[in-house]
């Protein structure tokens, strides 16, 4: 079963919580469902805050987990709590920081990387990391020069560096498929699935979309079934309630048996922001690749 196959549902999940964006990262640990909410008062200014919630939709607010922080994608290893996140007033560096509590006391345990082993001068992150036994992926993108593209980054949960590789570039032509970024990959039954963000800079206003690497095999990309998830402009009127060019930000899915729960950050480019932070609710059908 594939289990994007139609968008039933489009809620408002935050909105207005900070002047410049809000972009999540997801997780469900025990009960509930926790957002890391990189809160940010401009491009380079950005705080990490927790929220949860126990039905995916009504989030409250928990505090600040990190002063400084970039897409801090969470998992839990051993009896840890972890976030890899970059800092974006430190360096622009890629670290992680772990806790025993999922909501307080993060410290930063290493600098994963820097942004010149991903042959760029300013880097993001997916929101979801993979996790293999001790093995830890998350991808990376870099956010600067353009065309953006997509970089994997492993590692282990004690913060060892073990490799970086380039997964695939942005296609730099105008369409979908312009600018990766913000990407995760996910093992949805017996495939794997990348989601990435794609908006496409080579004319305003910047139109914002999702998509898609369907794979027989972690990270082959060359030989995925590729697919647009979400044109936010197309859908503008679920989102916003009116036609409007729209930006999408950091995919963010959970699973809960056959439901698919896809957390996004939504600008309106015309009215110029702010970016806030929707869930569109999938069911699943059969397919066929």
């Amino acid at each position: 079963m594939f289990p994007l196959c139609e968008a039933v549902e489009i809620s408002p999940v935050l909105r207005g919580i900070a002047p410049y964006a809000a972009w999540g990262s997801a997780v469900k640990y025990g009960d509930w469902i926790y957002m890391y909410v990189s809160r940010c008062e401009g491009s380079r200014s950005c705080s990490v805050v927790a929220y949860r919630s126990r039905d995916y939709v009504s989030f409250s607010e928990i505090g600040a987990v990190l002063e400084d922080g970039l897409t801090a994608a969470p998992f839990f290893w051993g009896d840890r709590y972890y976030l890899v996140y970059v800092d974006r007033k430190r360096g622009n560096r890629v670290r992680l920081a772990s806790s025993r509590e999922p909501d307080s006391g993060f410290s930063d345990l290493a600098i994963l990387a820097t942004p010149s082993s991903f042959n760029a001068a300013e880097v993001d992150l997916g929101s979801n990391v993979y996790v293999r036994g001790n093995v830890v992926d998350v991808l990376v993108s870099n956010i600067l020069p353009y065309p953006r593209g997509l970089w994997a980054l492993r590692f282990t949960p004690g913060g060892g560096f073990i490799g970086a590789w380039r997964l695939a570039a942005g296609a730099g032509t105008p369409g979908p498929w312009h600018s990766l970024h913000n990407a995760s990959a996910y093992r949805v039954g017996d495939y794997y699935l990348l989601l990435s963000a794609s908006n496409d800079y080579s004319e305003k206003p910047y139109r914002g979309y999702i998509v898609g690497f369907l794979m027989d095999r972690l990270y082959d990309v060359e030989g995925a079934g590729k697919f647009v998830l979400l044109d936010a402009s197309a859908e503008s009127h679920r989102f916003v309630g009116r036609r409007a060019v729209l930006g999408a930000d950091t995919p963010s899915l959970l699973m809960d048996g056959g439901n698919a729960y896809l957390y996004l950050s939504v600008v309106d480019r015309e009215a110029g922001g702010p970016w806030d932070i929707y869930l569109i609710k999938y069911r699943q059908c059969a397919y066929a690749y």
